[in-house]
């Protein structure tokens, strides 16, 4: 045997063996498990690991994220933590100082939430302009639905009062129509002319945010990258993904959701020999991603009726042409690929699923697993729609530490009864998978993990959970993000489990989740993953990405 780990309380998500003491190892795959008794397949070379009585789970994953934009978030300025204007504006001049960036070169941001600030007030051109005067400024909204440029990004862009607002996206503009800073869904885009990047950023930026997933204990990550980079083509992208693995820099399985925005585009890739399913070492291929509508935070999740705290708002806004979804589920489909769409509003849900159904109906020969990332506002004749259709869902449990304090308020109580329906969906046996969204949200599951089964913020409020029927048990939640996530990348069968003949993926945490109080699995920490029997640890001081 390479490696065995015992006196350990592990967890296997095998329903024919749930519980064990032990687990050996051999050429990267689980041979055996059992108890102490496996000791004794040791030899003078096998690795021996003693828990000292601690768990051992099947390799947690996240089955939506953007490991792109959490690696290039780490060379950026972080303002998650700004609580107004002034204090977005002290973080970008100290990230100046900090990084002696000289005056006339782009300042990146990301995170902030104008809900935190006085007035949850949008910052103005001018008040953009004085954060940082002798400097482009683009900061992005910690939905990413919104960004924010001050007129010296505006100019780099080339944006103008001239200029166009894009499809499914929107330009702000003040009363005399010159753009007021503010970009919304694909206005965002304009922006992609100030701010290029290079090859090298992509696979510096992609090293970096694997690394840091293995450190918080993740050995697979569902990632939306390959449409991530301004300038940057979707070979580049996949291409840098691939140097890394053969570099043997790759300490997770990655999985690539692929986002394309025209069938033209998705054709391309099918006639280049790529397919779901298609795989290179640690990278393979999942599905098509589409992104239907926005946020919630941002109000351009496209809702069935006008937000409720917010009627001028309106109902929020549509992405892409519903045409275009349905062009894309369908060339997917003949394709057998499966489709996963964004879809937060229960608007673009309704959506999504008509052309799902539209798509088996023209092409009943092919069954991929389709999908809706996200799905948090449902109707419950939705809920018995997406379960008859065997629709599955990719959920963020952790959006609700933040969502729970406006969700309501956005969509109003009766709608907000049926939200974030996540025991709802597995107890009625639609496929779930658990995802954080990163840099959205933090990558670390066992955040992930407190929020599904309390359905409370990181302060433990509300008491006894928003909607507590909702919570899922612990069992259901370790599932999600083990099972749930290997079947979303229709690996079911080689992980996900511990269990004989699968791949050795493992995350050892730091104490015993299945004792203590739920609120410590906020302090939980992996002392390290196994990825195909190689043991990974995280690098020395390393932390989880900071909650916020």
């Amino acid at each position: 045997m390479d490696l065995i780990i015992h006196n350990a309380r592990i967890w296997t998500g095998d329903a024919a063996r749930p519980w064990a003491t032990a687990v050996a190892v051999k050429d990267g795959v689980t041979a055996a498990v059992g108890g102490e008794e496996l000791l004794e397949l040791a030899t003078p070379a096998t690795r021996v690991i003693d828990r000292g009585g601690l768990p051992l789970l099947p390799g947690l994953g996240d089955s939506h994220l953007h490991l792109g934009e959490v690696g290039r978030g780490m060379e950026v300025a972080d303002l998650s933590g700004a609580s107004s204007v002034e204090e977005l504006g002290a973080i970008l001049r100290a990230f100046i100082r900090e990084r002696r960036l000289p005056p006339g070169q782009l300042v990146l941001g990301w995170g902030w939430n104008q809900d935190r600030f006085p007035g949850k007030k949008m910052p103005t051109l001018a008040q953009l302009d004085g954060m940082a005067p002798g400097y482009p400024v683009l900061i992005t909204r910690v939905c990413q639905h919104i960004a924010a440029a001050n007129s010296a990004a505006l100019a780099m862009a080339g944006i103008t009062r001239d200029t166009p607002d894009p499809p499914g996206g929107a330009i702000g503009r003040d009363g005399q129509g010159e753009p007021d800073g503010i970009l919304r869904e694909n206005g965002m885009q304009l922006l992609s002319r100030a701010a290029a990047i290079t090859p090298d950023d992509a696979q510096r930026w992609l090293a970096m945010a694997a690394e840091k997933a293995a450190s918080l204990g993740l050995t697979m990550a569902h990632s939306e990258d390959l449409c991530s980079f301004p300038g940057l083509g979707w070979r580049q992208v996949l291409d840098a993904w691939l140097r890394l693995d053969a570099a043997g820099r790759l300490p997770i399985r990655v999985v690539q959701q692929c986002q394309f925005l025209t069938v033209e585009e998705l054709e391309e890739f099918f006639a280049a020999g790529y397919h779901p399913g298609w795989q290179q070492g640690k990278v393979s291929i999942g599905p098509l991603k589409i992104v239907s509508d926005g946020s919630l935070g941002a109000r351009t999740a496209l809702l069935s009726r006008p937000y409720a705290d917010d009627p001028a708002a309106g109902t929020g806004m549509a992405v892409l042409p519903w045409e275009r979804v349905e062009d894309l589920v369908a060339a997917a489909h003949r394709h057998g690929m499966g489709a996963v769409i964004h879809a937060i509003g229960d608007g673009a849900l309704d959506r999504c699923l008509d052309a799902i159904q539209r798509a088996r109906e023209s092409c009943p020969e092919k069954a991929p697993r389709h999908g809706i990332v996200h799905c948090q506002i449902t109707r419950p004749d939705q809920l018995e729609r997406i379960r008859r259709l065997g629709v599955q869902v990719l959920a963020q449990p952790v959006f609700l530490e933040y969502d729970l304090h406006m969700a309501e308020a956005r969509v109003g109580p009766e709608l907000a009864e049926s939200c974030y329906a996540w025991r709802t969906m597995v107890e009625g046996g639609i496929p779930f998978s658990a995802g954080s969204d990163s840099p959205i949200e933090s990558m670390d599951p066992f955040g992930n993990l407190y929020c599904a089964i309390t359905r409370q913020d990181y302060r433990g409020q509300p008491a006894g959970g928003w909607h507590p029927g909702e919570r899922l048990t612990l069992d259901q939640a370790l599932t999600a993000a083990t099972a749930g996530v290997a079947w979303a990348a229709g690996q079911e069968g080689e992980t996900g489990r511990i269990a004989p003949g699968f791949f050795a993926d493992y995350t050892a945490p730091d104490r015993d989740i299945f004792s203590i109080p739920p609120r410590e699995l906020l302090e939980v920490r992996a002392c390290f993953t196994v990825l195909e029997g190689r043991v990974i640890q995280p690098r020395e001081g390393e932390h989880p990405w900071t909650r916020h």
